[in-house]
């Protein structure tokens, strides 16, 4: 197995990017906690699908629902992960029936359903050439050829519970963690363990170069691993739910049961932004140019990265995953 090579950004005197060019140039990395403000950015298009505590799946754009999934498999299954393609031609579903479903993104219509696993399906992701769907439920990690709907793959855990999976962008191995504090590389025939966390890793992610990962755990930390080792992230003081990295991979995206999303710049191993929820927060989502942040509690919020303000709120949907289109 290819070991992830080691590789990280650069600390700068400021923090700068496309994405915090206006609001970080922060002396001694200090924390920016800013209130919640609701602010509707007018010429502002945002269009997000999200799976539902009820078994829901729903398009919003700008605020608005414009299109309703629709199928008697879902009725009130919750919808733990949702996965959309890079050609926005589809999406995927990965629900409590212990089935992962393949949707039309323009039309809502089902394309595929697929069957094997024999637990709830915690988490779905889709390789980047949209080839494959790497797929979790308590105790199994599945790879899926998504134009035969076939399983070709399959990783076997012991009694630990799986609860997140990601994809390298290359498609040369998966990542998933695990109830036994552990993160696992996994290249189709190999498995290597990083140990670390003291706690359930509920999340997992990795860089788009593939050199370093992101986990998130019930333990309130976040890792950053490259190879074996692995830097801590403290802040949290409640258990860390989801975990996105920014496509420049200077920084992470942070949310947990305490109500909060934090962004994280990788350099400094630092907070440099705290958004409130009122809720314990299921899933974040960032958009295509990393400036817009969509996150769930039991409402969808729309936040400016840029400001750090939010822009919309959905109320009432209860989300449990959510992503940009």
């Amino acid at each position: 197995m290819n070991e992830i090579a080691s590789g990280m950004c650069k600390l700068t005197q400021e923090i700068y990017n496309h994405s915090f060019k206006e609001l970080y140039c922060l002396k001694d990395m200090q924390t920016k906690d800013l209130d919640q403000i609701d602010e509707l950015i007018l010429g502002l298009s945002t269009e997000v699908i999200y799976g539902s505590i009820l078994g829901d799946v729903k398009i919003w754009k700008n605020g608005e629902e414009i299109r309703k999934v629709t199928n008697y498999t879902y009725i009130d299954e919750k919808i733990n992960s949702i996965a959309v393609s890079k050609s926005r031609e589809f999406f995927v579903t990965g629900s409590d029936n212990k089935k992962v479903g393949i949707f039309n993104l323009i039309t809502g219509q089902q394309i595929k359903v697929l069957f094997g696993h024999t637990d709830k399906v915690k988490s779905v992701t889709i390789s980047s050439k949209d080839e494959f769907i790497v797929s979790c439920d308590d105790k199994t990690v599945r790879v899926w050829d998504i134009s035969t709907g076939l399983q070709t793959q399959m990783f076997k855990g012991d009694t630990s519970i799986i609860t997140s999976v990601a994809i390298s962008s290359n498609n040369e191995f998966v990542v998933f963690g695990s109830w036994d504090h552990k993160v696992r590389v996994w290249n189709g025939q190999e498995t290597q363990s990083l140990e670390g966390h003291t706690g359930r890793v509920d999340s997992v992610a990795i860089s788009n170069s593939g050199n370093f990962l992101v986990s998130g755990s019930y333990d309130k930390t976040v890792r950053i691993w490259t190879g074996q080792q692995s830097q801590i992230l403290t802040g949290h003081t409640y258990a860390v739910n989801p975990v996105v990295i920014f496509k420049n991979e200077e920084f992470i995206l942070s949310g947990s049961e305490d109500k909060t999303v934090r962004v994280w710049s990788i350099a400094t191993a630092q907070q440099v932004l705290i958004l409130r929820h009122t809720e314990a927060v299921s899933s974040i989502s960032l958009s295509s140019d990393d400036k817009y942040l969509a996150s769930a509690d039991k409402s969808i919020r729309i936040w400016n990265l840029e400001t750090g303000r939010q822009m919309q709120k959905i109320d009432s949907v209860y989300p449990y995953s959510i992503k940009f289109i």
